[in-house]
């Protein structure tokens, strides 16, 4: 699985001459056993992507990893139903390779100076890092769920004190017994909390979600710390001690979909009325290109169908819209693309900026699909308004 940390490494990756291969392999349902359709188009992907590299010069480079690839399509096959992605340089030692979900947009070769991250980068937005805690008075359990797969990690057991069929003389022991048993279950809801705490600590999931009664959310969520209830997705109805980790990870998908979902509609909302009262949003490709390059950007929102040619400039970085042969800063030459959406992604995740993809919405299609939510304004400072 291919995690955030790699993501940064391929974004950081940068070949002079332009020998940087980028593969994209995505399953598709063969049209007989051969699967002589899938080697086909690959070959095919390899001889386009030679004789690209010879117009260019790049052929030397290039070809070492390209038959490495054309090598492979005999043996991809489906893949056993995952997508595979290569990124390559020969030229400097480099290769990794990664199976991932298939939902990739379709099976690529690409050859450039950097590695087409836009495709990786909306996937792993979709995938799904989530620790899920079932818990009543007696017992708790936590599950992990990264993408689609669950895993059952622990069970906790309080072994409350147990009650005689006597409340004693007249009654006078039931109110103690009773006392106990909540003091018990409450240093049990404790018990879970620090371990939640202790396990986000250690970086494996980003979102919580909870599965109990609704008479024991009362009891629990106030122990929560102020961490876990940020990071806290949702609560679904459950019997702790009954559930299998397939209904598990059923209800708490439902859960942080919504959750998510609603997050994403929230925060068009605020770019959008930001951008209206000239505050801290940016909308449409011009501006949003404009705040990337004065480091404005905290959070860059794109949408999944959002598709612009533009130029970069690889000497300076300049990214514009405007197809033109010399660069608007520099005057070196731009390189022309077919999508700046890719070049935009590189950006971000080099410059450490949060990303989110954004899927049929269609107030956000009518902003241009493209928009960010800035940290400042830069034309608002002082110093720029006293310039001026």
């Amino acid at each position: 699985m291919i995690t955030r940390d790699d993501i940064r490494e391929l974004a950081n990756f940068h070949s002079p001459e332009a020998c940087a291969v980028t593969f994209y392999y995505q399953p598709a349902t063969p049209l007989n056993k051969s699967h002589r359709q899938e080697s086909i188009l690959l070959k095919d992907l390899v001889r386009n992507a030679l004789r690209e590299a010879e117009k260019k010069g790049r052929n030397g480079c290039a070809r070492a990893d390209l038959d490495r690839i054309n090598g492979m399509a005999e043996t991809l096959h489906g893949n056993g139903g995952k997508a595979k992605a290569i990124f390559a340089c020969n030229k400097q030692g480099f290769w990794r390779e990664f199976d991932v979900p298939a939902r990739l947009p379709k099976t690529n070769l690409l050859l450039n100076q950097r590695f087409h991250l836009k495709p990786l980068a909306a996937l792993l937005d979709a995938v799904h890092r989530v620790l899920v805690v079932l818990v009543d008075r007696a017992k708790a359990r936590t599950f992990e769920i990264i993408n689609n797969d669950v895993v059952e990690k622990l069970d906790f057991v309080n072994e409350l004190t147990r009650r005689g069929r006597s409340d004693g003389w007249g009654g006078y022991e039931a109110g103690h017994v009773d006392r106990r048993q909540m003091n018990e279950a409450l240093q049990h809801f404790k018990v879970v909390a620090d371990y939640i705490e202790h396990y986000f600590e250690r970086g494996r999931c980003d979102r919580l979600v909870i599965g109990c009664h609704d008479d024991i959310w009362s009891e629990f969520h106030p122990q929560l710390r102020s961490s876990a209830r940020l990071r806290l997705a949702g609560r679904f109805r459950v019997d702790p001690k009954a559930a299998t980790p397939e209904q598990v990870k059923e209800l708490a998908l439902e859960q942080l979909t919504e959750h998510e979902a609603g997050m994403k509609r929230g925060l068009i909302r605020e770019v959008i009325g930001e951008a209206h009262r000239n505050g801290r949003g940016a909308i449409g490709l011009r501006r949003v290109l404009r705040s990337l390059e004065v480091g404005e950007v905290q959070t860059l929102l794109l949408g999944s169908n959002f598709l612009a040619p533009g130029v970069k400039c690889f000497n300076c970085g300049h990214m514009d819209m405007h197809v033109a042969r010399a660069c608007a800063v520099c005057g070196k030459e731009n390189t022309e693309l077919e999508d700046i959406g890719d070049a935009i992604v590189g950006h971000s995740i080099r410059s450490g900026i949060e990303m989110v993809y954004i899927t049929g919405d269609e107030e956000f299609d009518r902003i241009g699909r493209i928009a960010a939510l800035l940290r400042f304004r830069a034309d608002q400072n002082t110093a720029v308004k006293v310039a001026s």
